[in-house]
C-alpha cells in the first residue's frame, strides 16, 4: 500500500506542475504598460492561454520611467524575486525592458544598459539557477518626434541603433551565463516592417498604442513559449476570455491576424517554419477576401482566389529586383534549406513564378487557382537582387516562404 501511496503522490505531483504554468517576472517601463487593466503582462499570460498552455504566474516589477540600473540595483526590485513566489518555487524567466532612450549613445549608456542587464539575470539566478532571460527589444519613435533629423536622420538610424544594442547585450547575457541563457523579443525588429507608422503609437509618437502592446505581447510569447502566434486559433467570439481582453481597445480579429504574422516573421530563425534572410523585405498572402497577411500558410483548392505581394520596407529594396520562386512537395515533406544558402526554402533552379521586376513599387500577383492537388503544397518565396545585410549575402535576399497547401 505504501507503494501505491506513492505512486498516487507523485501522479498527482505530476499533475499540478503541468497545470501551474510558467514563473515569469516582468522589469519594465511604461513601454510594458498600457493601462493597468491592459499591459503586455496580462495580455501575455491570455496568449499562452489561447495556445492551449496553463496561464503562467506572473509578477510584474514594472515601474515607469524606470531603466535597467534600477531594476538591477533597488532593492525592492531584487526582493521581488525572492519574495514573490511560494516557497520551493523558481522562476523560468524574466523580461527585461529598458527605457525608451537608454540603449543610445545621445541619450543613455550603452555599456552601463548591458552591465545592468548581466546583472539581472545574475540576481534572477541567484534565487533561480536555471531561469532565462527575455529582452524585450524596443523600438524606434516615428517621423515627426522631435530628436529627427538630430542626432538621427530619420527612424531607420534610431532603430539599427537600438537594436544593435540589445544585440550586444543579449551577447553578453549568452557569455556570461552559457548558450540559451537568453532570448530577445525583437518587437523593434517588428515596428520596421509596419514602418514605424504613427497609427501604431500614442499620441506622444514614442508610448504604444493598444495594438502594439499586443504586438509586444506576441514576440514575448513566441520567445517564451516557443510557438508560433500564426497557429493559434484565437478565440474572439464575443464573451470569450481573448475577445473581453481585446476588443474593448478596438482589437478584432483582424487586427491579431496581421500583427501575429509579423510577430512570427521577426521571431528567432529556429521558430519560423520557413525562415530567410530576415531583412527589410516581406512576403505576404491572402486568399479569396480575406486580407493580406505575412503568416506562412495559407490553404488552397481549385477555384481559390490567392494573392500574393512582395515588397520593400523602408525603401531598402526599392532599387533592386524582385521575383517570387516556387517549389512544389508532398505536404509535410518540403525541400528544406538549401545547403549553400539556408536562407533559401525552395528547391534552386525549380521554377520562377514571376519574371524580375523592380522593387519600387509591390511585386504583386493575384490568380485563381487553376487545378488542386490534394496531398501537396506549392512553397512560394519572394527574392531580391541585392545583398543582405542580416546573411551577408552579396548577391541576393530572400523572404521568408509561405506555404501554399492543398485541402
Amino acid at each position: 500500500m505504501r507503494v501505491l501511496s506513492a505512486s498516487l503522490l507523485s501522479l498527482c505531483l505530476a499533475s499540478s506542475l503541468a497545470a501551474q504554468g510558467k514563473n515569469l517576472l516582468f522589469y519594465g517601463s511604461s513601454y510594458s504598460v498600457h493601462s493597468w487593466g491592459y499591459n503586455v503582462p496580462d495580455v501575455v499570460r491570455q496568449i499562452a492561454a489561447e495556445a492551449g498552455f496553463a496561464p503562467p504566474r506572473i509578477v510584474s516589477a514594472i515601474v515607469g520611467g524606470a531603466t535597467l540600473q534600477y531594476h538591477a540595483t533597488n532593492p525592492g526590485q531584487i526582493a521581488a524575486i525572492s519574495g514573490s513566489l511560494p516557497a520551493g518555487q523558481t522562476w523560468d524567466h524574466v523580461v527585461v525592458q529598458g527605457s525608451s532612450l537608454e540603449v543610445t549613445a545621445n541619450f543613455g549608456n550603452v555599456a552601463a544598459f548591458r552591465a545592468n542587464a548581466v546583472t539581472i539575470l545574475a540576481n534572477v539566478r541567484n534565487h533561480s539557477p536555471a531561469a532565462t532571460a527575455v529582452l524585450f527589444q524596443t523600438w524606434a519613435d516615428p517621423v515627426g518626434q522631435y530628436f529627427y533629423p538630430v542626432p538621427w536622420a530619420g527612424p531607420m538610424d534610431m532603430h539599427e541603433e537600438v537594436r544593435g544594442a540589445y544585440d550586444l547585450a543579449l551577447g553578453d547575457l549568452n557569455a556570461a551565463f552559457g548558450a540559451g541563457a537568453a532570448v530577445k523579443a525583437a518587437v523593434g525588429d517588428v515596428m520596421a516592417l509596419l514602418e514605424w507608422n504613427s497609427q501604431w503609437y500614442e499620441p506622444d509618437l514614442s508610448h504604444p498604442g493598444p495594438a502594439m502592446t499586443l504586438l509586444t505581447a506576441m514576440c514575448i510569447y513566441t520567445s517564451i513559449y516557443g510557438g508560433r502566434v500564426c497557429d493559434i486559433d484565437a478565440d474572439f467570439t464575443p464573451g470569450s476570455p481573448l475577445a473581453l481582453l481585446l476588443t474593448p481597445h478596438a482589437i478584432d480579429a483582424a487586427t491579431w491576424n496581421h500583427l501575429a504574422g509579423l510577430a512570427d516573421r521577426c521571431a528567432h530563425p529556429m521558430l519560423r517554419r520557413y525562415p530567410g534572410s530576415g531583412d527589410h523585405l516581406l512576403l505576404e498572402s491572402a486568399t479569396d477576401t480575406a486580407p493580406l497577411t505575412a503568416c506562412p500558410v495559407e490553404q488552397i483548392t481549385l477555384g481559390t482566389a490567392l494573392q500574393l505581394r512582395l515588397r520593400s520596407m523602408n525603401g531598402v529594396y526599392s532599387a533592386a529586383a524582385g521575383a517570387l520562386m516556387i517549389d512544389y512537395f508532398p505536404t509535410g515533406a518540403p525541400p528544406g534549406p538549401a545547403a549553400l544558402y539556408p536562407e533559401v526554402q525552395v528547391l534552386l533552379g525549380r521554377a520562377i513564378l514571376t519574371p524580375l521586376a523592380s522593387l519600387g513599387t509591390p511585386l504583386t500577383l493575384a490568380l485563381q487557382v487553376p487545378l488542386t492537388m490534394p496531398g501537396h503544397s506549392f512553397l512560394v518565396q519572394g527574392l531580391a537582387l541585392q545583398a543582405s545585410a542580416e546573411t551577408g549575402n552579396a548577391v541576393f535576399t530572400t523572404t521568408d516562404a509561405h506555404e501554399l497547401m492543398f485541402f
